[in-house]
Order: structure tokens, then sequence, then C-alpha cells
């Protein structure tokens, strides 16, 4: 795969230019301001999130399937400004973990805990994996399954109609998902987009966010438990300040999106939508149809 060409951050595929007539907020400045609340809801244990990977990860994509899913989530977490983005944190290879996730026993779904090692404790919890009794065996085997059918499907879709995919600059990648009429490629990108979300801001152990780099670009320390914070750092934290966001335009373009502020909406939302972007974007749209006249 091309390295060598330099990061080029495009508005988000099918927003509208702003009232004034002013381009739309960038993809990553919209993401900067988002990424916290998906690395802290990107935790073990939760249903969304992708699975642990190791030295003996299991690998379900072949290497061209691969190549084209990590050209995939370059774009939907672009690096920026030297802030890592998903390609760096490597989170194509946890969605490729997600997929072989029952090649392994016990099946890499759920890490244990409660403790990793980064916050003080002896050993890393995380890294143990947990058995699934019968009815989360069989919800996940079938849950997987359908993965790996919308994750081929769709890369080989997308290879095929856009030949070199994996190699083009991204600006032309970009323009490639943006204008895809193929049903397979779309059905894709809708659960591609969050699995790239989770790698990039995800536990480490879940087989993205390499050496912490995804919570690195964001300032985020990671979990701290057992040790916790000090009393100052509490009442007193360093606060870096992120860049400054058009709200009331970034209401207008990425409504949807900034319903994901509150862990209680963002977990129930994921829930009923199964990691389905399109399936989430609709519910987040049917809530926000009440304020549209506000904006």
């Amino acid at each position: 795969m091309t390295t060598d060409i330099p990061a080029v951050d495009l508005p988000w595929p099918g927003l509208p230019d702003r009232p004034d007539g002013s381009a739309q907020p960038t993809r990553r400045g919209v993401l900067a301001g988002a990424a916290g609340t998906v690395a802290l809801l990107a935790v073990p244990g939760l249903p969304a999130v992708a699975v642990p990977v190791g030295r003996d990860r299991a690998r379900f994509l072949d290497e061209d399937q691969l190549a084209t899913l990590a050209a995939v989530v370059d774009r939907v977490v672009p690096a920026d400004d030297g802030a890592p983005g998903a390609l760096a944190a490597r989170a194509h290879e946890s969605i490729d973990a997600l997929l072989g996730a029952f090649r392994t026993d016990p099946p890499r779904i759920y890490a244990g805990g409660p403790f990793s090692d980064r916050g003080g404790a002896r050993r890393n919890d995380f890294e143990r994996f947990l058995p699934l009794d019968a009815y989360e065996r069989k919800a996940w085997k079938r849950r997987v399954r359908r993965l790996q059918k919308v994750y081929t499907r769709g890369l080989d879709a997308l290879a095929a109609s856009v030949p070199g995919f994996a190699d083009l600059p991204g600006p032309l990648r970009d323009l490639a998902l943006q204008t895809t009429q193929d049903p397979d490629v779309t059905a894709m990108m809708g659960v591609a987009v969050t699995h790239a979300f989770e790698g990039t801001w995800g536990a480490p152990e879940y087989g993205g966010n390499r050496d912490g780099l995804g919570w690195e670009g964001i300032g985020f320390d990671g979990d701290r438990q057992p040790r916790g914070y000090t009393d100052e750092e509490v009442t007193d934290p360093e606060i870096e300040m992120l860049p400054l966001l058009d709200v009331t335009s970034a209401l207008a373009a990425y409504g949807p999106a900034m319903a994901l502020a509150t862990s209680e909406a963002a977990m129930g939302l994921l829930a009923e939508a199964e990691g389905d972007l399109r399936v989430l974007t609709e519910r987040l749209s049917a809530l926000l149809a009440d304020v549209e006249d506000l904006l």
C-alpha cells in the first residue's frame, strides 16, 4: 500500500455546505470532539467493541481484503497534523480479528477484568478472555457470520469496481466511497465506520489503538484503575483545548453524531442499531427532527 501520500482531510461525505455557503466542518475536526466519548464507550464488555488480538490472533480476511480495509479505515479517521489515524492505530486488524473471533477458544469477544496494568495493577486482566455461555455463543456466532458476509462482499466489490483502490491517493478513495452505488460496498461502510472508531480509540487489548496511539492523539490517559487519580488531578486537571467548532453549523451538519455526547443515549442507540451506521443515523435523525426548526 502506498504510504507517502500527503494527508488530505475532505468534508464528511454527503453533507451540504453551511447555510452561508461556507464549507462544512471537516471530518477530522468533528472526530476530534467526539473521540473522547468513543474512548470511554469502547471499553471491554460492551457489545459494540471490536475483538482483542495478540500474537495468536485469528485471521479471517486474506491479504488483499485486509489491504483494502486498511485503505478504507484510513479515510474514516485520517491522520492529520501529527495526530495518528485509524491506519496507524491498526483499526483494520481489530476488525479482522472480530471476523475471526470464533477461531480461538474461548472466542475473543469479551476481555476479562477488572484492571489492565496501565493503572498500577500487577497484571493485565484485559488480556484474558471470558468463555461465553450457550446463549452468548449462539448470538455472537450469528452476528459474526453476518459481519463476515458484509465485509467480504463489500471489500471484494470495492476492489473490483475501483481497481487499485488501496493504492489510490486519499482524495480519490474518498470520492470512490462517496459516489459508490454498489449495495455491497454501502452495507460494508455501514458497519466499517463504527468499527474504525472503536479500533482507533478503544482499549488496546481489542486490537486497535496500537501502543495507545489513538488515545495519545486525543490527550486521553486511558484507564487509570486501580491507581485512580490524585486529588490534584481531580481538582486541578491539565486541560488541553480542542479546536473551536462552530456549534450551530456542526449541529446542522452533524446533528446525529452530536447525540452521542451522552453515554446512556449512545449505548441505547448502538444496541438498537446493532452497529449498523445507517440504522444508527436513521434513529438519531428521527430523534433530532423536532430540533431542526431551532437551528
